[in-house]
């Protein structure tokens, strides 16, 4: 360590850290002391975030001083003991499509409703405002979203970043003037906005109580998405990102040209761009335009879902065009020069024989499609999304193209004359059974190929997606890819090939019995694989899921798996082992009746109705 111990504070900082990952800072300051004293000696900037109590913010920031970018959302301590051990996993699906966002605001304002009326919500709020006033200087960014009655104090100005999203009955306000940063979405008793008149970045998104934005003028960054009640926003010209979209009040634009990102998709009511010649980065999504051609000197443009566009002649200089979804578009003659283009789910283009200089060309769903030879001539081309073109029965025009995705061309029989390609996703092609031709394939998507048996060509892989492919049976050829996934494979037993892969899934292969000697692979996923019934030798696996495996009674052995998934193994009944897993899945294990032993867990995920628990809940409390 000698060579580290004479690198001066300065050169740390500057060159060292930044090319570390924080896991790997903090590994390094635990390996002498003198690493330990340059590290603490300087700021880390890295991303810290935690959400967590007040008690466990100061511990960290007792050993960790010098962290510079810290994020933090403060859990409240309710009259019913908040359980930060114990938790049931939750994932909600974030809609893409602007005009199903007025839908979408109004369930969440339902939500934010019953939650600001809620008494759990109050508690706890004047010891949390008391404690963060001491430590405020030391938080980059705080989420209080979601309170109700929250008091802000002189000096959270200090902060880079304030999230009260979705906060009702907020007092303090004029604390926050010289804020760098705030998120007040969903903060409908908003009805004047003079207060942030000197902050630079302001999210007032789905707030209907205000029409006057005025105040803002002087800002950097403005979001105002769905705002319902505003229609005036020339007085925001000077703004370098303004969001308005799904704003049914806005009209009129002309004051907006030289804003360098404007995003104004679903905003119905506007139907004259003209003005908006010197804009960057412009969102057009939605709107009903016939006449773009002002619009030739954007940087990025997009204009999905423009239904009434016929003429995009004027657009051949974008370097990112997005005419995804423009149903009447035919000719796109003029955007050969287009360096990134996206003309997926153009239901009526035919003709692509202009396109030869495009770099990123994105032609999905595109169903009359057929004739793609003229991509021949694209010696620029560095990948092409021909997804679901049904029509689309040849394809050596691409011979040169290294990155293609041919998902869902069902009138594809070869894959002849893809010599090149070294990144390929060719989901759902029914009909290919030969992979010979893929010669540089380094990454291979080929999940739901019903004729694929021969793996021979794949040797040279690094990653590969071979799910559901149910005539894979010798996997031998794969003996040095390291990240598989044959999910759903039936016809696969034999996985002694795939030892030294470093990420392999095989959930859902009913045939595989013996996985003993998977034991070297870092994460592994046998979910679903009932006829596995012995994972003794799987105790080195890091990230390991066995959820639904009913074969399964004995995990003594798995007590160093770091993360570890028994979902719904009903076979499970004594965990007293798993004490050191830092993440352990019991959701839906019925028998398994005692977790009080597991007190070195840090995550548990675990029916609420298991014995033992109040008992493991007490100990985490006290501590």
């Amino acid at each position: 360590m000698g060579l580290f111990d004479d690198i001066p504070l300065l050169v740390w900082a500057a060159h060292l850290l930044p090319c570390l990952s924080l896991y790997e800072v903090v590994m390094c300051s635990s390996l002498n002391t003198n690493l330990r004293r340059m590290i603490h000696g300087v700021k880390i900037n890295h991303p810290v975030e935690l959400s967590g109590s007040l008690d466990e913010l100061e511990n960290i920031l007792m050993h960790w001083p010098n962290l510079a970018n810290l994020h933090f959302k403060p859990f409240l301590r309710f009259q019913q003991p908040y359980n930060e051990l114990i938790y049931n996993l939750h994932t909600v699906g974030d809609a893409q499509e602007p005009e199903e966002e007025l839908e979408r605001e109004t369930q969440i304002d339902r939500w934010l409703r019953v939650l600001s009326l809620g008494s759990q919500a109050q508690s706890g709020k004047a010891k949390l405002l008391e404690r963060l006033c001491i430590i405020i200087p030391q938080v980059s960014h705080l989420d209080l979203s979601g309170t109700f009655g929250m008091t802000l104090f002189d000096g959270i100005h200090q902060l880079n970043h304030l999230n009260l999203s979705g906060c009702a009955s907020i007092r303090g306000l004029e604390h926050i003037k010289n804020l760098k940063s705030i998120d007040l979405s969903y903060c409908h008793e908003i009805t004047d906005v003079s207060f942030l008149q000197d902050v630079a970045q302001v999210d007032l998104s789905y707030c209907h109580g205000f029409q006057d934005v005025s105040p803002l003028a002087n800002a950097t960054s403005v979001y105002l998405n769905l705002c319902k009640n505003i229609s005036d926003v020339n007085v925001l010209a000077n703004v370098h990102t303004l969001s308005l979209r799904n704003c049914p009040g806005i009209h009129d634009v002309s004051m907006l040209g030289n804003i360098h990102t404007l995003i104004l998709s679903g905003c119905k009511n506007i139907t004259d761009v003209s003005a908006l010649t010197n804009v960057h980065t412009l969102h057009l999504s939605g709107l009903n335009l016939t006449d773009v051609s002002a619009l030739g000197n954007c940087y990025e443009l997009v204009l999905r879902k423009c239904h009434l566009l016929t003429d995009v002649s004027a657009l051949g200089c974008v370097h990112t065009l997005d005419l995804s979804g423009c149903s009447s578009l035919q000719d796109v003659s003029s955007l050969g020069h287009v360096h990134n283009l996206n003309l997926s789910s153009c239901k009526n283009l035919t003709d692509i024989s202009s396109l030869i200089y495009v770099r990123y060309l994105t032609l999905s769903n595109c169903t009359q499609l057929q004739d793609i030879s003229p991509l021949n001539l694209n010696c620029n081309l560095i990948h092409v999304d021909l997804s679901n073109c049904q029509l689309i029965s040849n394809v050596t025009s691409l011979g040169h193209v290294r990155s293609i995705n041919l998902s869902r061309c069902n009138g594809l029989k070869s894959l002849d004359g893809l010599f090149n390609v070294t990144h390929l996703d060719m989901s759902f092609c029914r009909h290919i059974d030969d992979l010979s031709p893929l010669k540089r394939i380094r990454v291979l998507t080929a999940s739901r190929c019903p004729r694929i048996y021969d793996l021979r060509p794949l040797q040279y892989t690094k990653k590969l997606n071979l799910s559901s492919c149910p005539r894979i049976k010798d996997v031998t050829p794969l003996y040095s890819v390291k990240t598989i996934d044959l999910s759903f494979c039936d016809a696969l037993s034999d996985v002694s090939p795939l030892r030294n892969a470093h990420t392999l899934k095989l959930a859902g292969c009913q045939n595989v019995v013996d996985v003993n000697v998977l034991n070297n692979v870092r994460i592994l996923d046998l979910s679903y694989c009932h006829s596995v019934t012995c994972v003794e030798a799987l105790r080195h696996v890091h990230t390991l899921s066995l959820r639904n495996c009913g074969g399964i009674k004995d995990v003594s052995s798995l007590g160093k798996c770091y993360f570890l998934n028994l979902s719904g193994c009903e076979g499970v009944t004594d965990v007293a082992a798993l004490n050191r897993v830092q993440n352990l899945n019991l959701s839906d294990c019925s028998n398994v009746r005692d977790v009080s032993m597991l007190k070195g867990v840090r995550h548990l995920d675990v029916r609420p109705n298991v014995s033992g628990i109040e008992c493991l809940l007490e100990t985490k409390l006290k501590k």
